[in-house]
Formats: structure tokens, C-alpha cells, sequence
């Protein structure tokens, strides 16, 4: 038997010819946030403690990395083909591709969801300290142990969605995360078009004043400032100085930071790291 789940997101409404960036940084874990694996009870709550257990579990697991890669291949050559870029392997994005895999084969699900309601783009912002991303696409499959390489990419471009993630021209970069459970191989591919970068990773928690310097791609865009929402989209603070202060939020929010620029008279969001408070 084999399932499959496709996703596309974007925040833009029209594509940004992005080069491609490198991969992002993971700011250290703060003293406090060493956690223990714990997987068959979902990660942990709050942006820290979800961070420290990620880790920590993806740092005690194995992952099939041949069969990561061998997708990771075949994606590029059909992009060839069809006269798109091929992407870049972000680390980051591997990294959160496969902390979904190997909650969904922990926990016996599929979906482009965990259990608790966070997405790729959630994992994605979470766990890659660095990245402006405007767009992101998953491949999800659940598919037999003994699946090869071919059966899998059979599985996820036999939907018509999934293969127009495949060769979209707009994403830049991947990730990929195959875990095994109970007879069962668990698929993620995450897509996503990372427009630009922060200088210098930004800190899980910040405390008092915190500086970031974003850098976008193509420099026909300008940096015209940032903002910073909650979980439901409020907006905490914002400016065109790039500096936020922690007096903005409470040390219960999360706080999602966007990076907006402009071309001519239209604006666009970048969808940067999540933050919280010290």
C-alpha cells in the first residue's frame, strides 16, 4: 500500500527568480533546553523545548540516506529535463524533513501536519536560523520497507500535484527525511524557494535588544523592514530598523519573523526565523 500527500504554500503572489542560498545555520541550543527523545509522545510544546527534542532525537536516530539521496537525484534530473534549475540540498531543510519522518513513523500517521498542528513551514523556520523563504512544497508517502529508490519516486510523481512541485521553477532548495517503522517507510520531501538569508544566525531567545541583518538575492529588491506576529498573525512589533526588542511579547508567544521588500510598488514577505523570549 502506498500514500501519498502533496502541499504547496506560497506568501507571494507572483515568483521571485531567487538564486539559490546556502544552507542555514542552527544556533546553538540555550543551557537550559537540553532535552531527552521522547518520540512516541510528539515533540514538546513551546519553540524551545520543541527545538532541544528535535535534536536530540534526530541526533540518536538513523535515516536512510542512500535512498535520501537517490530521491534527492532523481528530483534533479527530472528538473533538467524539463529546463528548470536543480535545487540545492539545505541541511536545515533535511533536518526538519526528517524530524516529521520520524514522527510520523513513531506515532503511526501521515499528514503534512504533526499531531499537534505544526507544518513544514513551522519545522522549517524552527530549526533553520538563517533562512527568507517565500515559498515551500512537501511530498509526503507512506510506502512499503523494501520500497527501492524507483518505487518511491514512482509513488510521489504518480500524483499530479507532487510532480508539479517537482519542477517548479521557483523553489531553490530541498530537503529530505525517510524514516522506517513497523514494516513501513515514511517520505518527506520539503521544496522551498529561499529568497535571501539573515547575515548572522538569530538567536532561539532574545534578551533585551537583538540586531539581525537580512540579505536578499537579487539586488534589484529593496529591504524596505521587518515585522513580527504571533502564533494567530497579530502583529508584536515591526519597523524599518532591523532591530527587535523582547519587551515586544510576552515570554509565552512564539514570535514569527517576516522580512518584507519591495519591487517598484509592490511588497513582498519573507518568512524568516522563529523567536521567543528569554
Amino acid at each position: 500500500m502506498t500514500l501519498m500527500l502533496h502541499k504547496y504554500d506560497t506568501s507571494r503572489t507572483r515568483s521571485l527568480l531567487a538564486l539559490a542560498a546556502v544552507s542555514g545555520a542552527i544556533a546553538a541550543l540555550p543551557a537550559a533546553a537540553q532535552s531527552s527523545c521522547a518520540p512516541d509522545d510528539g515533540y514538546a510544546d513551546g519553540l524551545v523545548s520543541y527545538v532541544a527534542e528535535v535534536e536530540a532525537c534526530l541526533d540518536k536516530s538513523e535515516f536512510d540516506a542512500t535512498r535520501e539521496t537517490g530521491i534527492f537525484d532523481r528530483t534533479n534530473a527530472v528538473r533538467t529535463r524539463a529546463g528548470v534549475s536543480p535545487l540545492n540540498r539545505r541541511a536545515s531543510l533535511d533536518r526538519a524533513a526528517r524530524a516529521h519522518a520520524l514522527d510520523m513513523a513513531a506515532r503511526g500517521y501521515a499528514g503534512h501536519n504533526d499531531l499537534e498542528g505544526r507544518g513544514h513551514i513551522y519545522r522549517m523556520r524552527a530549526l533553520d536560523r538563517q533562512v527568507l523563504a517565500s515559498a515551500t512544497g512537501a511530498n509526503v508517502a507512506v510506502l512499503d520497507a523494501d520500497a527501492s529508490v524507483s518505487d518511491i519516486y514512482a509513488a510521489i510523481s504518480g500524483d499530479s500535484a507532487n510532480r508539479e512541485n517537482l519542477v517548479h521553477g521557483g523553489f531553490t532548495d530541498t530537503g529530505l527525511g525517510i524514516a522506517e517503522a513497523n514494516g513501513r517507510l515514511y517520505v518527506v520531501q520539503m521544496l522551498t524557494t529561499v529568497d535571501g538569508e539573515l547575515e548572522t544566525p538569530l538567536p532561539l531567545q532574545i534578551a533585551g535588544a537583538t540586531s539581525f541583518s537580512p540579505r536578499v538575492n537579487q539586488d534589484y529588491f529593496r529591504t524596505a523592514g521587518w515585522s513580527l506576529s504571533d502564533a494567530s498573525g497579530n502583529r508584536l512589533a515591526g519597523g524599518t530598523l532591523m532591530r527587535m526588542h523582547d519587551v515586544a511579547f510576552d515570554r509565552d508567544d512564539t514570535g514569527y519573523l517576516d522580512v518584507l521588500v519591495e519591487l517598484d510598488a509592490d511588497t513582498y514577505v519573507l518568512r524568516g526565523p522563529l523567536v521567543t523570549r528569554r
